[in-house]
């Protein structure tokens, strides 16, 4: 399960503090599919960097199976994203030197597993996507749906719990990003945990339920079905969710500043 409590990340931009997550608080249940949206700016995509341990919070809690990983050190982190979190990318982020099955390997390589049970594992990973017959290929000598499903091979592979991906299907075409919704769906039948950042209503629809953002708070919660379309989806109105008032708050005077200035997505 995953839990937070009155998170804040707040960034530095000169003289300036920008406060892109302002005490956000959420439950995210085992084998949930949550799906995040808000417009640009809203702080959806920190939201996720920080559940998956990319980014830390200034001030605030992160239970990830009863364990606060908010406070954990580097090494801790890297070991928490290892073996807990598979990670896909709107850009895919392959290495583009290295062959598919290779790409696929890359998380084992760092957990120390032996290159035979590598080679065997990726290679399963890549038959489960339909990719058995592009082992050998480069990302240059594939389609955009061939490489995200190389990067679901990959985030897959060392069989993670939970799984995050940040506009999964917002470099692809209707048909390679149906096929890549397909996928995902099958994952969390099998039981993972699944949160998506998207701005594509097909995509929320698909979830279990919406948790809508905006200027750095949880304005909204619905469920995927009631997805329509974007009109007043990310309105603020009498009818948003009640429990957002309950949420922790923080006084801007008591925040830790940022360390990392940079702007949030």
């Amino acid at each position: 399960m995953i839990r937070v409590e009155g998170l804040w990340r707040t960034y530095q931009m000169g003289d300036h503090e920008l406060h892109a997550l302002r005490g956000v608080s959420e439950t995210i249940e085992d084998g949930e599919y949550v799906a995040i949206m808000g417009p640009s700016g809203s702080g959806k995509s920190t939201l996720l960097n920080l559940l998956g341990c990319l980014d830390s919070p200034n001030r605030g809690r992160y239970l990830l199976a009863d364990e606060d990983v908010a406070g954990l050190g580097d090494d801790a982190l890297a070991e928490t994203r290892l073996r807990r979190i598979g990670f896909i990318f709107q850009s895919f982020h392959l290495v583009p030197r290295l062959t598919a099955v290779q790409n696929v390997e890359m998380p084992m390589i760092f957990a120390g597993i032996t290159p035979s049970d590598r080679r065997r594992r990726a290679e399963s990973s890549l038959a489960a996507v339909g990719l058995s017959d592009r082992l050998g290929h480069k990302p240059n000598e594939l389609s955009g749906g061939q490489k995200q499903r190389v990067a679901i091979a990959r985030s897959t592979v060392m069989d993670p719990g939970l799984l995050l991906a940040d506009e999964p299907t917002g470099n692809l075409d209707s048909r390679s990003g149906a096929q890549v919704l397909d996928l995902l769906a099958e994952l969390h039948a099998g039981g993972r945990t699944l949160v998506v950042v998207t701005h594509d209503p097909a995509v929320a629809r698909r979830a279990d339920r919406v948790v809508v953002m905006r200027d750095g708070e949880i304005v909204k919660r619905v469920r995927g079905e009631d997805i329509n379309d974007l009109n007043g989806l990310f309105d603020i109105s009498s009818e948003d969710d009640p429990s957002k008032q309950d949420m922790n708050t923080a006084r801007e005077g008591d925040e830790t500043k940022a360390v990392v200035p940079e702007k949030p997505v």
